[in-house]
Formats: C-alpha cells, sequence, structure tokens
C-alpha cells in the first residue's frame, strides 16, 4: 500500500516497519494515528518509526459508530500518549484537516 500511488492513507499501520515508513515518506502516503479502540496500541510505534523515517502522520477515528468519533481534546490526548510533540500532534491534526480539504474540494 506504501507504494501505491493511489493510497493516501495507510490506516491503523501497526508495527509497521521503518523500510515500509521510508516507503510511505517517499510516496507521500500518511501513517495514521488512530483513535479506535484496539487499533491504537501500536500509534506510539507508528509515530517513533514516521518520525525517523520522515513520513507523514495525520490524527484518524476509523469511526464505525457514533461513540468512535473524537473531540480536539481527546485528539491531543491521543497524539501526547502516542509520543508526539505539541508541534508534531499540531502538524498531525493540520494533515488531516489539509486531507479532508483536500478530497472536499
Amino acid at each position: 500500500a506504501v507504494a501505491c500511488p493511489e493510497v493516501d492513507i495507510l490506516a491503523h499501520p501497526g508495527l509497521i516497519t521503518e523500510a515500509d515508513a521510508k516507503a510511505a515518506a517517499d510516496n507521500s502516503v500518511f501513517l495514521e494515528i488512530t483513535t479506535r479502540k484496539g487499533h491504537s496500541a501500536a500509534n506510539g510505534h507508528v509515530a517513533s518509526v514516521a518520525l525517523r523515517s520522515g513520513a507523514a502522520l495525520l490524527i484518524n477515528t476509523d469511526a464505525h459508530a457514533p461513540g468512535d468519533l473524537m473531540d480536539a481534546e481527546w485528539a491531543r490526548t491521543v497524539l501526547a500518549a502516542a509520543g508526539l510533540h505539541a508541534e508534531e500532534a499540531k502538524r498531525a491534526v493540520k494533515n488531516a484537516q489539509n486531507f479532508l480539504d483536500k478530497i472536499l474540494g
């Protein structure tokens, strides 16, 4: 997926390797930091590997039901728990907003 030109986001990438994260960076594929229960267990690993490889992160809910949606406070909490500093967290939120703006036209 990280090498496919049709892919924009790799959702809940789990225990992604540095090589795959580098491929994501090279191909402008975002790596997701998810707020979804269960899938979020690897957020710290994803954030760490992404920062080392230069891959861009974005925050996303992977919502399956209304209770899965997030507010700004919860997004900040999840991003901090993933080990992102304030500026990195702001960038992940901004990347999500920019992507949404792009697909909505």
